[in-house]
C-alpha cells in the first residue's frame, strides 16, 4: 500500500505540473500587422513555432491595419504618442511594448521584445501606451488576442488530457504491483 502511495505522489507531481506566480503583473506586446505584410507573417509564424518562449506574464495582442481604418488610426496615434519617426521605414509589422516600440520584423526581434517585457516585469515602471491612446482617443478597434490568431492548445484541456493519462499509467501500475501478490 505505501508503495502505491508513493507512485501515486510521485505520478501527481510529475503529470500535473503547478506553476505559482506571485501576482505578476501582465505585461502586453501590441503588434499592427498588415494581412498583406510578408514581414508580419513572417513574425506571426516564428512566434506560432516558439510558444514556449512567450514569458508566463506577457499577452500579445495585434491589430490588423490594412483592413480596418479605426486600427491604423490607433497606429499612427501611438507612432505619435511615441514620437516615432514615420518619414522613414514605417509601416507593419510595428511593435509596441510599453513605451518601447520596433519599426519592422527581422529574425531575433522576438526575443528582443520578450527581454524588454521582462525588464518591465523587474522594473515595474510599465505604462500601457496603446491602452492610453485608445482611452484618450476614445477609439473603436478591434484587437485580437494571440489565441484568436494561431492555434494554441488550451491550457485546461491540456492538464485534463495529462491527468487522464496519469490515472491511466497509475491504474496499470497499480495492476501490476497487485497482480504480483
Amino acid at each position: 500500500m505505501k508503495k502505491i502511495l508513493l507512485i501515486l505522489n510521485v505520478m501527481v507531481l510529475l503529470i500535473l505540473p503547478l506553476n505559482v506566480y506571485a501576482n505578476e503583473e501582465t505585461i502586453t506586446l501590441y503588434m499592427f500587422e498588415s494581412n498583406t505584410c510578408q514581414h508580419c507573417t513572417q513574425a506571426l509564424n516564428y512566434i506560432e513555432e516558439h510558444l514556449d518562449k512567450i514569458p508566463d506574464n506577457l499577452e500579445i495582442v495585434t491589430y490588423e491595419v490594412s483592413a480596418n481604418n479605426d486600427n491604423a488610426l490607433l497606429m499612427n496615434e501611438v507612432a505619435e504618442y511615441l514620437e516615432v519617426d514615420t518619414s522613414k521605414n514605417f509601416g507593419t509589422p510595428f511593435f509596441v511594448i510599453g513605451t518601447e516600440y520596433n519599426k519592422g520584423y527581422v529574425p531575433g526581434d522576438w526575443e528582443e521584445l520578450f527581454k524588454i517585457a521582462n525588464d518591465y516585469a523587474e522594473n515595474g515602471d510599465y505604462e500601457d501606451v496603446v491602452k492610453k491612446v485608445i482611452s484618450d482617443e476614445d477609439l473603436k478597434v478591434e484587437a485580437r488576442a494571440l489565441e484568436d490568431i494561431i492555434n494554441i492548445p488550451n491550457p485546461i484541456v491540456t492538464i485534463i488530457v495529462y491527468s487522464i493519462f496519469g490515472v491511466i499509467i497509475v491504474g496499470f501500475i497499480a495492476m501490476i504491483l497487485f497482480s504480483r501478490k
